[in-house]
């Protein structure tokens, strides 16, 4: 301890000042001064109450920082296998000169969903404020890298990646750019476009070192009227080889704004670890959030497939677990416990027979068992505490590299496994075109003659389409107002109350009150999933015969049709960001469109590759949430007394009835059946435009009769077929 320093450089008194602010004489102080070791205890708890300072800033202790999570580099084949991938692309294009129409047929897709698969795994650490997130994320790193005063008033979406991920284009002496929290209709930076230079210079509103995090991303900040909304922090750490790791702001906070962020980035997270305090865990409103968290989590684990235990991505923390006596490892052990059982009681059944279905894991007993493994104790205090978090850390991320890899391996196999055939038609058109020109102009009568009762026929397809989508939408809207009405009513929670066995506790009102929300979810979710199914058999019809109407003129001229009318509906969609009900027909349309996707939706949009489709469905999961913040500030406040179950079964009724949660239900079910339509039309729209493209081309090559221009195209066509043949996996 230097305390002359502490009282001329932090104090600014002189020793006669400083003596007089203790009490003391200062021939004391000069002795002290003299000899710090002789100070005893209750004199420096004097000099901190006098001065306010902290013990740290008083002796010039620090508390050690922790080493960095230890993660072997599994990213590194994963790397590998992207930049072979990617070069033999590169060097196939820069060798050929492959027309834009093949290109873009066979090849733009397949690199555009390598590149948005092969993605290094998102961590994402979730929580209410003042949980210790930072000072998490800094035993992560092994660094004192992210400011950790600012946690409570955090409003920013911070994405931290590798030194080695910083783009050309941002200045080497920076390690920060901080972005906007609205462009134009877009709400939140994507970070998936971090190199696309002119898009990040679009939002980006500030530059420098980590500590300008404190200036734009929170309320005290001199640049908080700037409303920033997100940041990248490139830092070299070990566990940056393998993660990106995601610090978003607090739930709870005052500002709807910030839930909006952490909403949105939790969506796009591979890996999600929730912070509670130990000395409040879990209280009903982590609860409530957590609950969304868990339902858009990607099932990751896989049976007979990889390795990864059930939840393996799930970590729910009881941060700061030293001020439990202690670190007392009995009381932490029975405050998990009592968290997973008190969340268990709100997990609707349908969510583990969901995940099941995905997984191949049977979750006995409600998935009791894998949820509480889920489950830690943490303190950077007491390290020992850390050890089963860390191992379990490591665990997963040395994990998902290698399954990343292996499934975009699978899927390229499975992209050439279908596209091929595609290519393999084409090439016979153009070499008929040489031989049998005649058929092919034959062909385009045909086409030509029935192309105006064909659109007809299709027109009329499509508005019955539509009509069953108004349909399914009216009957969803319904069949969950009728369920609604029997559920949310006086009688129908009593008798609910009394089988659940709920008790007269404030607790289990609050958790009985979470469960009704879950209820409802999971009965909304349910419906529209149902109808989606019906759906999907009519997309799946329409896609029939719009490709049996244009097959005719094909069929009566013994030509092999080459144009794909399923695909191109799928790589529609695939560029659409909300689908709706027509993502049932996504998942029934065979097995490389079931198994892949979540990729082939990126395709086009770059977004990041999942292990399987959410089990929630986003818009109706946040009406959920709201109804469920609702129930807990209701159920929080009552006196629970005399014919308790009476009361609590009215004052739900009322809650539902003052907000008009059956009306908000209705009208995320209304959007939910819009997004469908939409999404409908787009992908119709783009097939037909696509077959008028289609025909054009031919009658294009057909009049032209340039023999010399087939012959490129059937040279560029087989240079293509050796590209699939030979792609390094």
């Amino acid at each position: 301890m230097n305390l002359k320093s502490f009282r001329e450089d932090k104090l600014k008194l002189s020793q006669m000042q400083f003596a007089e602010l203790l009490a003391v004489e200062q021939s004391q102080i000069s002795r002290w001064e003299s000899n710090p070791d002789a100070i005893r205890v209750d004199v420096i708890q004097k000099i901190l109450e006098k001065t306010g300072a902290t013990y740290e800033e008083l002796t010039g202790w620090q508390k050690p920082i922790p080493q960095p999570l230890d993660v072997d580099n599994s990213w590194l084949k994963a790397d590998f296998t992207k930049r072979n991938l990617s070069d033999y692309i590169a060097t196939a294009l820069d060798n050929v000169n492959i027309p834009d129409e093949q290109r873009k047929a066979y090849i733009d897709e397949l690199r555009h969903g390598i590149a948005a698969s092969i993605v290094k795994p998102q961590v994402t650490i979730v929580g209410r404020s003042d949980t210790g997130k930072s000072a998490l994320i800094n035993a992560l790193l092994g660094a004192d890298k992210m400011p950790t005063a600012w946690t409570p008033t955090t409003s920013i979406a911070v994405y931290i990646k590798h030194i080695s991920h910083k783009p050309k284009f941002i200045e080497e002496d920076v390690d920060v750019w901080v972005f906007s929290n609205h462009v134009d209709n877009e709400d939140l930076w994507d970070e998936r476009r971090l190199d696309d230079e002119e898009y990040c210079r679009s939002w980006k509103i500030g530059a420098g070192g980590v500590e300008i995090l404190r200036s734009y991303g929170t309320r005290q900040g001199d640049n908080y009227e700037k409303n920033a909304g997100a940041a990248v922090v490139f830092l070299d750490a070990p566990i940056l080889n393998t993660c990106d790791i995601v610090d978003l702001p607090g739930f709870g906070t005052e500002t709807e704004a910030d839930d909006n962020i952490t909403f949105k980035a939790t969506q796009r997270a591979d890996v999600i670890i929730y912070l509670s305090q130990a000395n409040g865990f879990m209280r009903i409103e982590d609860i409530t959030y957590l609950k969304r968290n868990i339902s858009e989590l990607p099932v990751w684990e896989k049976k007979d497939e990889n390795n990864l235990e059930p939840l393996a991505n799930l970590f729910v923390v009881a941060s700061q677990a030293h001020t439990v006596q202690n670190g007392n490892r009995e009381q932490l052990k029975n405050i998990l416990d009592t968290g997973c059982t008190n969340l268990l009681k709100t997990l609707s059944d349908g969510y583990w027979k969901g995940r099941q279905s995905i997984s191949g894991y049977t979750y006995a007993d409600f998935g009791k068992r894998e949820l509480r493994k889920r489950f830690f104790a943490y303190t950077t205090d007491i390290p020992d505490i850390c050890e089963r978090f860390n191992r379990t850390l490591k665990q997963v991320l040395e994990t998902l590299p290698l399954i990343i890899e292996n499934r975009t391996k699978t899927f390229v196999r499975e992209y050439v496994k279908t596209r091929k055939p595609s290519l393999l038609n084409e090439l016979q058109k153009y070499e008929g075109l040489v031989s049998e020109r005649e058929k092919y102009i034959t062909l385009l009568k045909e086409i030509d003659k029935g192309e105006l009762l064909r659109t007809q026929d299709n027109d009329k397809r499509k508005n019955d389409v539509r009509t069953e989508i108004e349909r399914l939408s009216e009957e969803s809207i319904q069949e969950f107002s009728d369920y609604c009405t029997s559920v949310i009513n006086t009688d129908a929670l009593i008798a609910l109350i009394k089988s659940k066995g709920i008790k007269n506790k404030k607790e289990d009102v609050e958790l009985f009150g979470s469960s009704i929300q879950s209820m409802l979810q999971e009965k909304c979710e349910t419906v529209l999933a149902s109808k989606s199914e019906i759906l999907s058999m009519k997309t799946k019809d329409y896609i029939a015969a719009f490709s049996e109407g244009i097959s005719h003129a094909f069929d009566k001229n013994s030509i092999r049709m080459d144009f794909d009318a399923s695909w191109t509906f799928m790589s529609a969609l695939s560029k659409i960001s909300a689908i709706g009900g027509v993502g049932g027909f996504a998942f029934g349309a065979g097995a490389f469109f079931a198994a892949n996707w979540a990729v082939l939706s990126a395709i086009i949009g770059g977004a990041r590759f999942i292990a399987a489709p959410a089990l929630a469905i986003p818009v109706i999961g946040q009406i959920a949430l709201a109804v469920g913040l609702l129930l807990i500030a209701a159920l929080g406040i009552m006196k629970l007394f005399g014919v308790w179950e009476k009361s609590v079964a009215k004052k739900i009724v009322k809650v539902f009835d003052d907000n008009d949660v059956n009306g908000r239900f209705r009208g995320g079910i209304r959007s939910f059946w819009t997004q469908t339509e939409d999404a409908f039309n787009q992908a119709t729209t783009a097939l037909d435009d696509d077959w008028e493209e289609y025909v054009k081309n031919l009658h294009f090559i057909v009049d032209a009769d340039d023999i010399k221009e087939i012959e490129n195209k059937i040279e560029t066509l087989k240079v293509l077929s050796s590209f699939f043949d030979n792609i390094p996996l």
